[in-house]
């Protein structure tokens, strides 16, 4: 029985994923660090919200719109999912 399940615990593909508020922590936090931000968002723009989508984040300021696109990759491995952040205008 022992030998079955870690033959099952090996074979099988883990999700890496954290706990819902976590993986958005690090979602926001990678967006409002990310310097490709300030092409779509002047300094000079105040933040008002950021939005939860389907495909990621809409961020509102007092004068535009930017969405954000998250592309998470399949991973094997245990421990935070990686992905990728795409600026939409």
């Amino acid at each position: 029985m022992r030998t079955i399940f870690l033959a099952l615990l090996f074979t099988t593909p883990m999700f890496a994923a954290l706990p819902p508020f976590a993986e958005a922590e690090r979602e926001i936090k990678m967006i409002i660090k990310s310097k490709e931000l300030h092409q779509f968002i002047p300094y000079s723009d105040a933040f008002e919200k950021i939005t939860k989508t389907d495909e990621g984040y809409l961020i509102t300021t007092n004068k535009r719109e930017v969405r954000v696109v998250v592309h998470y990759s399949k991973e094997s491995h245990i421990g935070p999912a990686e992905f990728t952040i795409e600026f939409l205008k």
